[in-house]
C-alpha cells in the first residue's frame, strides 16, 4: 500500500468536500494518508483524518469580485510572513516519506513534491480552465488569461491532471481526464422535497441580492450572509452541515455562486440553480453559462428583480429537464487513482 500527502485548498468548502470522499476512498483501500490543508478544510477534515496545519494562500474577494493583483500580493505576503515554519513543513514531508503527493488546488504540496522529487498528481476542476479547449465569449477572454495564469502558478508539473466536471470540453494535453463531479455521501443519502422557499447561498459580499429578495413575494432563506434571523420574507442561517443539508434537500430551487461543489449537489438532487458568478473569475463564469445551456438554471451577472422572477417562473420547466440528468458513474475517477498509485508506489 502507498503513503500519499493529500494537499487540500482551504477556502470554501469545495475543495475539502471533494476531498474527503476522495480520502475516505483511499484509506478504505489501504493507504497510509497525512493531509496538509489550513483554513475551513482543517476544521471539516480534522476529526476524520491525520491532518498536518500549513499556511494557507487564497483567493481574495470583493463585492462578489475576484481582486487579481491583490490576491498576488496577499500570497507572497503569506509566503515570506511564514516563511519561519516552512523547516517545519518541509521535515514533516521528508519524515513522512511519501511514495506519492496528491493536491486538490493546494500550492504549497505540490512545491514539496517537485523539491523532492515525489510525483505529483492534480485533482480538481481549475485544470478544466488550462488543459481543455474552452469556447468563451470574447469579453471574457481576458479574464480566461488572468485565470489560467493563477492556475499555473498555484499547481503546476502534475504527472497527471483528474478533472472533475458537469459538461465535457475536448482536452489539450494526453495528462489530463474527465470525471463527473464526486457528490458526497451524505447528499446522496438525501431524499429531496420541494417545501416551496429558495436556498440562498454566498460565501463573498453581495449584499445587493439580499435589497433585492426582499421586493420579491417569495420565501428565501440564507446561508453565509453573516447574520441569523428573520427580516420579512428572508430568513437567514449560520453554516452549519446538517442545517445545510437540511435546507438544501428541502428547497424548492437555489440561488447561489456558481462553483462546482454547489451546483453539482444542485443537479444530483434536480434542483433548479440560478447562478451569480463571482466576478472576474472565468471558471464560475463558465459553470453558470454551460448550467444555462444545458436548460438546469439561468444565470444573473448582478441581482436584479426581473431575472430572479423569470428564474422562478421558469422553476417548472428547469424541474423537467432536470429530470432527464442521469449523475454518471463516479468510480471512473477512483478507479484511475487506483491505476497512478500501482504504478508510482
Amino acid at each position: 500500500m502507498a503513503k500519499i500527502i493529500y494537499g487540500v485548498a482551504g477556502q470554501g468548502f469545495g475543495h475539502s468536500t471533494r476531498s474527503r470522499e476522495v480520502l475516505q476512498y483511499l484509506i478504505s483501500k489501504g493507504h497510509q494518508v497525512l493531509v496538509f490543508t489550513y483554513g475551513q478544510a482543517l476544521f471539516f477534515l480534522d476529526e476524520e483524518f491525520d491532518v498536518f496545519e500549513i499556511p494557507g494562500l487564497g483567493l481574495t474577494y470583493k463585492n462578489n469580485k475576484l481582486i487579481y493583483w491583490q490576491t498576488i500580493y496577499q500570497n507572497m505576503y503569506q509566503v515570506a510572513r511564514q516563511s519561519r515554519h516552512w523547516p517545519k513543513i518541509l521535515k514533516k514531508f521528508r519524515d513522512f516519506d511519501p511514495d506519492i503527493t496528491i493536491t486538490d488546488f493546494e500550492p504549497l504540496t505540490a512545491i514539496l513534491a517537485k523539491l523532492q522529487r515525489v510525483p505529483l498528481i492534480s485533482l480538481d476542476n481549475q485544470h478544466q480552465l488550462t488543459n481543455t479547449k474552452i469556447s468563451i465569449p470574447g469579453q471574457y477572454k481576458k479574464d480566461l488569461l488572468a485565470d489560467k495564469l493563477v492556475i499555473k502558478s498555484m499547481v503546476w508539473g502534475a504527472k497527471y491532471y483528474l478533472v472533475t466536471t458537469f459538461f465535457e470540453t475536448p482536452l489539450r494535453r494526453q495528462d489530463t481526464f474527465l470525471f463527473p463531479p464526486i457528490v458526497r455521501q451524505e447528499v446522496k443519502n438525501l431524499i429531496p422535497q420541494d417545501e416551496g422557499y429558495i436556498l440562498v447561498y454566498q460565501n463573498s459580499d453581495f449584499n445587493s441580492l439580499v435589497k433585492v429578495l426582499q421586493l420579491i413575494n417569495q420565501k428565501f432563506v440564507v446561508f453565509g450572509a453573516n447574520k441569523k434571523g428573520v427580516l420579512g420574507n428572508i430568513e437567514f442561517k449560520d453554516y452549519s452541515s446538517h442545517e445545510w443539508l437540511r435546507y438544501l434537500v428541502n428547497c424548492r430551487a437555489i440561488i447561489g455562486t456558481a462553483g462546482l461543489s454547489l451546483i453539482s449537489e444542485a443537479l444530483y438532487l434536480k434542483k433548479p440553480y440560478l447562478a451569480v458568478p463571482i466576478k472576474k473569475q472565468t471558471e464560475q463564469m463558465i459553470n453558470a453559462k454551460y448550467l444555462k445551456a444545458m436548460g438546469y438554471g439561468l444565470e444573473m451577472a448582478k441581482a436584479d428583480k426581473k431575472e430572479i422572477e423569470l428564474f422562478i417562473k421558469k422553476i417548472p420547466e428547469f424541474k423537467t429537464n432536470l429530470l432527464k440528468h442521469k449523475q454518471k458513474n463516479e468510480m471512473a475517477i477512483f478507479r484511475k487513482l487506483d491505476q497512478i498509485i500501482s504504478y508510482f508506489s
